[in-house]
């Protein structure tokens, strides 16, 4: 396979997980290029797994949750060849329509799936995740170790920093009912 081809399905399997999850093909590229923003981008991902798995997330596949899912299947789409040294026009727009088809298709998917298997919705959300992370680090060269890494360093961060604030400011101390 010449390098355009690998660069183009590299970029298309991320665009494919950007389609499932908006912040996943970025946080993953980050990681695996060693970017300043990998964490933020992390903690981004982390995030967002927990909200897909509440009733009352939007569906991704509405115009506005599939618009920053195509946006992310574009970026991921250039980062990509660009990095790879590949000039392709197509890339770019492929990206993006890549990513806003999956968006489309893989709620009802997923819908499907829970009617027939009968599994709740949740699990299914976190099969969805297993299958982006898998997609998206096997396109990069990253092993599931090296995200769960990635993510524990994320999480210690922010740990840290709630501990930096919650130590510098001064709470009032509770006023018992025997004080009076």
């Amino acid at each position: 396979m010449t390098n355009s081809k690998r660069a183009f399905e590299r970029a298309m399997r991320l665009a494919v997980v950007s389609g499932l999850r908006s912040t996943f093909g970025v946080a993953l590229m980050e990681a695996a290029y060693d970017r300043p923003n990998r964490k933020t981008w992390a903690l981004a991902a982390m995030g967002e797994m927990a909200v897909d798995k509440v009733p009352f997330a939007p569906s991704r596949a509405s115009l506005p949750a599939m618009l920053p899912r195509a946006v992310a299947g574009a970026y991921v789409a250039k980062q990509v060849m660009d990095r790879e040294g590949v000039d392709d026009p197509w890339a770019v727009p492929m990206g993006a329509a890549v990513a806003a088809g999956v968006a489309a298709l893989a709620p009802r998917i997923r819908g499907i799936l829970g009617t027939i298997l009968g599994v709740p919705n949740p699990v299914l959300g976190l099969v969805e995740d297993y299958i982006a992370l898998k997609v998206g680090s096997d396109a990069l060269g990253m092993s599931m170790d090296d995200l769960k890494q990635i993510g524990t360093e994320s999480f210690e961060d922010v740990k840290g920093y709630v501990a930096s604030v919650a130590s510098s400011v001064d709470l009032p101390q509770s006023v018992g009912a025997g004080s009076m």
